[in-house]
């Protein structure tokens, strides 16, 4: 699909969080969107504290396989599941936005046999070479655009770490802002991250266009002339991941690349 669109099923590992309300299930409004997330695992679910910190577990679903909110006329349906635990960084730091990297994990697994449009992401160990073109992925605000009812595809170039810190400097946060660790930065004339907390940040595997990996979260953007959008840098959570999934009885192999 063009005009910065998704085709349906392109992101398999797509999720949506939403609130729990009197509604059924296939209705679902704006204001009901809490964030978007990754399956990385048909039971396990990687998204921003950020945005689910305040939220207990039974005020929460997770949707997989949605496309466009609206319709269901579609050739898959979505699928949703309850949540069973929250697992939030113990160094996230709410006001400057680190760490920010939950798990939820859920009480049934996606069923992924009946649903060729819902599977597992996998997960990146370290960063690509800056000016790597990839994708941010969601249904929220972006920078020219409102909330969309189509998951949206918009192209992202990623930045060294140093450019961005410069990038940063010359913003609100001031010159002697210091890009953490668990942070990193990409550049896009529309880029995924207002409004769309934990949305993610995927690159295509080298020399093969329709595989992706994902390499980042959307954490926050500063709305100034030139600023880049910054992102939860998941390689840095690559071993915190496994761990946090071994201490619930799953293994990585659902989300580790081989090439």
């Amino acid at each position: 699909m063009d005009n910065g669109f998704a085709d349906f099923g392109e992101f398999p590992w797509m999720i949506a969080v939403i609130k729990k309300s009197n509604m059924t299930s296939t209705e679902w409004s704006n204001k009901d969107y809490v964030c978007a997330g990754t399956l990385i695992h048909p039971s396990v679910i990687l998204t921003s504290t950020r945005a689910i910190s305040k939220y207990e577990t039974n005020e929460i679903k997770c949707r997989a396989g949605e496309w466009d909110k609206t319709s269901e006329n579609e050739e898959y349906m979505h699928q949703e599941r309850n949540v069973r635990k929250i697992v939030n960084h113990q160094h996230y730091f709410r006001d400057s936005v680190l760490n920010s990297v939950s798990l939820i994990f859920l009480e049934e697994p996606f069923n992924l046999i009946i649903a060729p449009h819902v599977g597992a992401a996998c997960v990146g160990q370290t960063l690509p070479e800056p000016g790597t073109q990839c994708f941010g992925t969601g249904w929220g605000k972006s920078a020219n655009t409102k909330e969309t009812n189509v998951l949206k595809k918009i192209p992202v170039n990623l930045l060294s770490s140093a450019d961005c810190q410069e990038k940063l400097r010359k913003t609100q946060l001031g010159k002697f802002f210091k890009l953490h660790n668990s942070l990193t930065c990409g550049s896009s004339p529309d880029d995924s991250c207002k409004g769309d907390h934990a949305a993610p940040l995927v690159c295509p595997v080298k020399d093969v266009s329709t595989r992706y990996v994902v390499y980042g979260m959307s954490a926050y953007r500063i709305n100034e002339s030139g600023a880049p959008c910054a992102y939860v840098k998941v390689p840095a959570f690559y071993n915190w991941i496994g761990e946090k999934m071994a201490e619930e009885g799953f293994y990585s192999n659902s989300y580790t690349y081989v090439s």
